[in-house]
């Protein structure tokens, strides 16, 4: 009863908090407390690629922020944003937005019919860690792993009693969050619910080129999701969990610049369930797993398009311990996937199954490993007209025949050498033409060709504690080339259709700092990244392409994040700039994007009350108002506010 009573005054403090909160000048945030997670799954197959881990530490920091939000700040990922509230994608490494593939404990969130999520839809609160992978994977992962994977990872901590979370955020424009969660925790079961809301107007003001100002329209936006989560101990060596995630939301969409009015709406919903099951011995590791995911897409500009797909995956695994210095893994994995459009003239279906082989070896200190990873991926798809696909080991371009299939595999390890570490990696990689692709009626085309190449990457870490000062220092260089890589554009008959470039070849580097340093109470922390990519066409699609040796459209050369944060016991200021350089918009590269510099402080106190925890934050976003644009005439939000507060609360068990 006394803790039924506890998480009653919680929910009503944050409540009454909220209340208070919904003034049209203020904004919130939130702050969780440290969740212990551990994902070998993922490491074990990633041995030689740059591995980026955002905890639950630094999580907690953005938890009112979306996925694209936090990766734009606190990773070299570059993201490409329409704007607040509206679509967001990837580029890692100088690639496109299909080439990097999203996964959620392991399960593959690609979308049949138009490829990766929308980073702007996934919010943080329901995870406990993000991973960024960066370099090819393809025979890891599959289709679309080619310039790295972002893992989204679930926690399973045991008998932690009765977990309470809940908090509010307001901020600029109207923004309103409300997020909770409830976890049970025992010995052998842990049960979870997790909700959030989010509504905001987005109706922020800007600049013209004739200095005017004028106020974003037909930005308004409401969505709302559901996470639980069900871990069940079977006995010392059987485990089994299932876990449920819906989401839906409604988004107008914004006029560009070059438009007087716009009165598009866009909703989206999904439901996606899982199940793993896990048994262990002396020498094997048997993993059985199973989800299905069912997604809409309702887009209304005057006349209603809708888009329903399925997919359904299911994935047998096995890690045999060959001896105590090597290990094999061998899994097959079946991924089936249906689409319906109003655009399709028939609906399409494809059928997967991939042959995944992996063997890892390491010194008796483990201080240096090797691997090598093997897929064969069978494709069955919907229209027989369509080629499938065929990579051979020692050659870099596909070979079409209706009896051919995949052929994928990639060799590395890693070492540490006292205060240094560094990692190597080859990998070959390839992606498949989505549905709309393929098949989208007014602009489809049939005879596309899959993407493929290779991947190389080298990475060196120093790391050393030099008295007092934590020193950090990581450097990696990558290399990449994508032949047909599948590009929308713009036809004579006035609609967009893909087609092959025939030839891509990324290259550049990466290099990120990190120092920390006490002071008697007082922590001071820098941390500082630096991207650098030339991605550029290599061979003309006509004798009039102008785009060979140029860089592509919407792929910065530079990128840079920097913060500066200080901490004195409970209180904590960070300061934080981000910069990206010129963004060209033809592929001639005549037209740009100017660079620009973002500047945001965040100022976080927390305290302790009794049983309850309690942080609140105010943030200032844009700081110097800059004026910029991710996407061509689309204008981003100046300076904004947030603020908000989290309370937890846990009953330990008896």
């Amino acid at each position: 009863m006394n803790v039924v009573k506890k998480i009653g005054t919680l929910f009503l403090i944050t409540q009454t908090f909220y209340s208070w909160a919904q003034q049209p000048s203020v904004d919130t945030i939130k702050a969780l407390n440290t969740v212990e997670v551990s994902t070998p799954y993922v490491r074990a197959l990633s041995t030689g690629n740059r591995i980026q881990v955002l905890d639950s530490t630094l999580l907690n920091k953005y938890s009112s922020n979306n996925l694209g939000e936090l990766l734009n700040t606190e990773s070299d990922v570059y993201i490409k944003s329409y704007g607040l509230g509206t679509l967001a994608t990837t580029s890692i490494r100088g690639g496109g937005s299909n080439h990097t593939i999203i996964l959620w404990n392991g399960f593959n969130l690609q979308n049949p019919m138009y490829g990766p999520p929308d980073l702007s839809l996934i919010g943080i609160n329901f995870f406990n860690e993000v991973m960024v992978q960066y370099g090819s994977a393809g025979a890891t992962w599959g289709s679309g792993a080619v310039g790295g994977a972002i893992h989204l990872n679930n926690a399973a901590v045991y008998n932690k009693g009765v977990s309470v979370e809940s908090g509010a955020t307001v901020g600029s424009f109207a923004d309103k969050q409300q997020h909770a969660s409830v976890e049970w925790s025992k010995k052998r079961f842990i049960s979870s619910l997790k909700i959030s809301n989010h509504a905001a107007k987005n109706n922020f003001p800007f600049q013209l080129s004739d200095q005017s100002i004028q106020r974003q329209t037909n930005a308004e936006l409401k969505q709302v999701g559901v996470l639980t989560e069900n871990y069940f101990q079977i006995n010392e060596n059987q485990k089994i969990n299932a876990r449920f995630w819906y989401q839906s939301a409604s988004r107008n969409i914004p006029p560009s610049l070059g438009q007087q009015i716009n009165v598009s709406n866009q909703k989206d919903e999904s439901y996606r369930i899982t199940s793993e099951w896990q048994r262990t011995s002396e020498r094997l590791l048997s993993t059985i797993r199973i989800g299905h995911f069912y997604e809409t897409l309702i887009y209304d500009d005057f006349i209603n398009s809708v888009s329903k797909s399925k997919t359904t995956i299911a994935e047998a695994e096995g890690k045999f311990y060959i001896t105590k210095f090597d290990m094999i893994t061998l899994a097959i994995n079946n991924t089936y996937t249906e689409g319906v459009s109003d655009g399709y003239k028939k609906n399409p279906h494809q059928n997967r199954v991939a042959l995944i082989g992996s063997y890892k070896i390491h010194n008796r200190k483990s201080t240096w490993n090797g691997f090598l990873n093997i897929r064969k991926e069978i494709i069955n798809p919907d229209n027989q007209e369509i080629d499938t696909i065929v990579f051979t080991p020692f050659k870099s371009h596909p070979v079409l025949t209706k009896s051919a299939r995949p052929f994928t595999y990639s060799i590395g390890g890693d070492g540490i050498l006292k205060c240094l570490s560094f990692n190597v990696a080859i990998a070959q990689h390839y992606r498949i033409p989505t549905f709309n692709d393929l098949y989208w009626e007014q602009g489809g085309n049939i005879n596309l060709k899959p993407e493929n190449g290779w991947g190389e990457e080298a990475g060196i870490t120093f790391k050393k504690q030099i008295h007092k000062l934590s020193t950090c220092l990581n450097a990696s260089v990558f290399n990449r080339v994508i032949n047909n890589w599948i590009l929308w554009t713009p036809t004579p008959s006035g609609y967009w259709s893909p087609d092959n470039i025939m030839k891509v070849w990324s290259r550049g580097a990466e290099y990120r700092l990190t120092l920390k340093y006490p002071v008697q109470k007082i922590t001071f922390a820098l941390n500082v990244m630096w991207n650098y990519a030339i991605s550029t066409s290599e061979k003309a699609r006509s004798t009039t392409d102008e785009s060979v040796g140029k860089q592509l459209i919407y792929t910065p050369m530079y990128k840079g994040n920097g913060s500066f944060g200080i901490s004195y016991k409970n209180l904590n200021v960070t300061y934080n700039q981000k910069y990206v350089g010129y963004t060209y918009t033809s592929s001639d590269n005549k037209h740009y994007l100017n660079p620009y510099l973002i500047v945001n402080i965040k100022l976080s106190q927390l305290f302790t009350i009794s049983e309850f925890k309690l942080q609140v934050f105010a943030s200032a976003n844009n700081l110097f108002n800059s004026r910029y644009e991710v996407i061509e005439s689309r204008p981003m939000p100046g300076r904004n506010y947030q603020l908000g507060c989290t309370f937890y609360f846990n009953q330990p068990n008896n």
